[in-house]
């Protein structure tokens, strides 16, 4: 009789764990978009929101993405089940293939605890595919870059503009900022707190993703594959589970830090991700895009700088030339993490427009681009936290690079003075987005700053191709 009651107990638990409501707490994103495919990520949670500390739990489950351009989702495609691993912090990824160049897809997200489970569905969410890369359509996108929670409400405005799609570039959370993320789970935790944000989630639910990653969401400030831990001053000691051994002078190198794997890894758990993370994407004639890898490859930061330190690594800098020769694209816009003209400050190492730092690489391939004259190639960058446009002017050379600011007014610092020979249409310390939108009636790109609110600080237009091709560069202040 005590195994029957003991039996029968178990199976009433096994059934209610199993009978647990399942949820999508941080939404689902569609990312990695092209005109054939889509990755769509979800992650299984416990609850359909944030806690008091903006924790999500996850849960163990399967999931499956219905799919149609039809907004009742009749006629609809559906993926296999698959299974959430607490491993891979309970997310999942669908690789969405064959679908239609230009539409606007549906999509839902059905659960179950368990295959004997009842199944839930989620809100319907959205995204847009590209056009053809012989065809030209209007296409709009915004670059977002250094968030924190502060940032939430700009993604309110960002929204009513409807963009077909957002490239995130970099610093998506901050491990090492107020909640300090330094191994894997708390690194999970870290975009619980930022993607469960009602705005942000709202936000990703009709608009579709590329997300790159820089320092603070890969390992701590200007981390490196090589540095084996944050080396900090006296005033940074205090925290518990700061594990210090080496020193030097007045600091300590403080080891309790993602490892460069572990940062890779997260990345590519928590977003929809394909296994390179430097790609390009077309958006028809109008649009080819790049994005650039500026962690992975790149030499130790305290090495001389020449012609052997490189951010990007050979293959990539290979790849990132040869493609943008073959491009025929009305305008090649390179999206970095960090900036490549600045200016910055001058106490910085880190990127390509530091003197200190990788001037060499970005000297060189600026030299190259007016070689090739290639003058329709438009630079994107994050990681700054004020707004800039720079027009690069040394050499008889003439980019464009546009810095997109931080999301927050709270997350603003000083704009640097300028460098010789850069040109600096526009500058602000303030946080925001940018939009950049293509016109085909003319072939003209539209790269516009935008408030915290939305409001429109500052415009550039770039003409379109002429029959070769190639943009003519005008300066917007003439």
């Amino acid at each position: 009789m005590k195994f029957l009651i003991t039996g029968i107990l178990s199976l009433l638990y096994v059934q209610s764990v199993s009978a647990a409501e399942i949820f999508l707490g941080s939404g689902a994103k569609a990312g990695e978009i092209t005109d054939q495919t889509a990755i769509v990520h979800v992650r299984l949670t416990s609850t359909p929101g944030q806690d008091a500390e903006g924790l999500i739990p996850g849960r163990e489950g399967e999931a499956r993405v219905r799919y149609s351009t039809i907004d009742t989702l009749s006629d609809s495609e559906l993926t296999r089940w698959e299974s959430a691993k607490a491993t891979e912090d309970y997310s999942i990824q669908f690789a969405l293939k064959g679908l239609k160049s230009a539409h606007r897809y549906y999509y839902v997200v059905e659960m179950r605890a368990s295959e004997l489970d009842t199944v839930h569905t989620s809100v319907q969410h959205s995204f847009v595919t590209a056009p053809l890369p012989e065809q030209r359509g209007p296409v709009m996108f915004h670059l977002t870059t250094c968030q924190d929670i502060h940032g939430e409400s700009t993604y309110r405005p960002m929204a009513q503009q409807r963009p077909d799609f957002c490239i995130s570039a970099g610093d998506t959370v901050y491990y090492d900022g107020q909640g300090l993320a330094r191994n894997v789970p708390q690194a999970w935790q870290a975009y619980q707190k930022m993607f469960g944000l009602p705005a942000m989630r709202d936000y990703y639910r009709h608009v579709g993703g590329y997300f790159m990653k820089d320092d603070h969401d890969y390992r701590f400030n200007d981390a490196d594959p090589y540095m084996k831990g944050k080396w900090v001053g006296k005033k940074k000691r205090a925290d518990p589970d700061a594990r210090f051994t080496e020193t030097k002078g007045d600091q300590k190198l403080d080891i309790a830090w993602l490892t460069h794997e572990e940062g890779v890894e997260v990345f590519k758990q928590v977003f929809p991700m394909g296994e390179r993370t430097y790609r390009t994407v077309r958006w028809g004639k109008g649009l080819q895009i790049w994005m650039v890898e500026n962690r992975d490859f790149r030499s130790p930061n305290s090495m001389p700088d020449g012609p052997e330190k490189s951010i990007w690594g050979k293959e990539q800098r290979k790849w990132l030339m040869g493609t943008l020769l073959e491009s025929d694209a009305d305008h090649r816009i390179i999206v970095s993490p960090n900036p490549i003209i600045g200016p910055d400050r001058l106490m910085k190492g880190d990127n390509h427009a530091n003197l200190n730092g990788f001037w060499y690489e970005a000297q060189k391939f600026l030299d190259w681009l007016k070689e090739k004259n290639l003058t329709n190639v438009v630079l994107m960058c994050g990681d700054r936290h004020w707004q800039y446009h720079s027009i690069d002017r040394r050499n008889g050379r003439s980019t464009h690079e546009f810095s997109c600011g931080p999301t927050s007014d709270d997350h603003t610092q000083n704009v640097p003075p300028l460098y010789d020979g850069v040109g600096r249409p526009y500058s602000a310390s303030r946080g925001g987005f940018l939009s950049a939108r293509y016109q085909p009636s003319d072939r003209s790109l539209t790269v516009a700053f935008h408030s915290m609110t939305g409001n429109l600080l500052d415009s550039t237009v770039l003409p379109g191709t002429d029959k070769i091709g190639r943009a003519p560069t005008v300066d917007p202040a003439q």
